[in-house]
């Protein structure tokens, strides 16, 4: 059976990312994907002429069988939201089963928060479903494959950590390696020497820490050992409380995304 795939927000980063995924990868049949916007235009989907515009969203709810929510919290439910017995994906931060139960009494329901590596495909993507029949599951794992790696979890719970976490992409690299640059220049270097140096430490890092956290601990243990400039810089950081910074960050963006649940109740 083929099903027909819907995206509600089908030229944002996350749902454009997972439609012209499933495309470039083959895995969605472009005849039988189905797209949503408050434009009405998706020029990124030209290549794929069999690809269609839902006229609205009645049209959207009446055609498909399955639709992923890529919207806004603050931008849902939509007017005429109500879905019947479809397979709802929802990429909303905030949103909960419960909040998603109430308004789609009948469908059976999944959410998922990818990060921004969807558009690469490079995302790592977390999901819990309820209410699923056999076969949902297969169904939710290739359609989020499209953006990269996917997990399925036990608990809403876990997916406030994880969108503190994961779905945060590169917002803590940009937020380190910004701060480095900045201090890189005020010390002296100018931009076209500060800049490569700085993105030298990330693409670096990635191969560095590929095995796990094993590798990122014996990378420190290393680094301590030689008890050189690196290690100078190590133990400064950790002295003006590098490691309660991120642990602070952490913790109010985990508290952020369990008090947008409430708030949306």
């Amino acid at each position: 059976m083929t099903h027909n795939l819907g995206i509600l927000g089908a030229t944002g980063w996350l749902g454009q990312g997972l439609g012209l995924g499933l495309l470039r990868r083959n895995l969605w049949p472009e005849q039988h994907l189905l797209l949503l916007n408050r434009s009405g235009e998706a020029p990124a989907y030209k290549a794929w002429p069999g690809v269609r515009m839902a006229k609205d969203l009645a049209d959207l709810q009446e055609n498909c069988d399955l639709i992923v929510l890529s919207l806004r919290p603050e931008d849902f439910p939509p007017a005429g939201f109500a879905p019947g017995e479809q397979l709802l994906i929802s990429f909303m931060a905030g949103v909960t089963l419960a909040q998603l139960r109430a308004l789609a009494p009948r469908a059976r329901l999944v959410r998922a928060m990818p990060n921004g590596g969807a558009v690469s495909g490079t995302s790592w993507t977390p999901w819990l479903g309820e209410g699923l029949q056999p076969g949902d599951a297969d169904l939710v794992r290739g359609i989020l494959s499209a953006m990269g790696d996917e997990v399925r979890i036990e608990s809403e719970a876990q997916l406030d950590l994880l969108s503190a976490l994961s779905g945060s992409g590169p917002a803590y690299p940009a937020l380190l390696v910004g701060a480095l640059y900045t201090k890189a220049l005020a010390m002296g270097l100018q931009p076209a020497i500060a800049w490569p140096a700085v993105r030298s430490i990330l693409t670096g890092a990635a191969p560095a820490l590929g095995q796990g956290p094993e590798a990122a601990a014996e990378i420190l243990k290393a680094m301590h050992s030689y008890r050189g400039i690196t290690s100078a810089g190590l133990q400064a950081a950790e002295a003006a409380g590098f490691s309660q910074a991120v642990a602070a960050a952490l913790e109010a963006a985990v508290a952020k995304a369990a008090a947008m649940g409430q708030e949306k109740g």
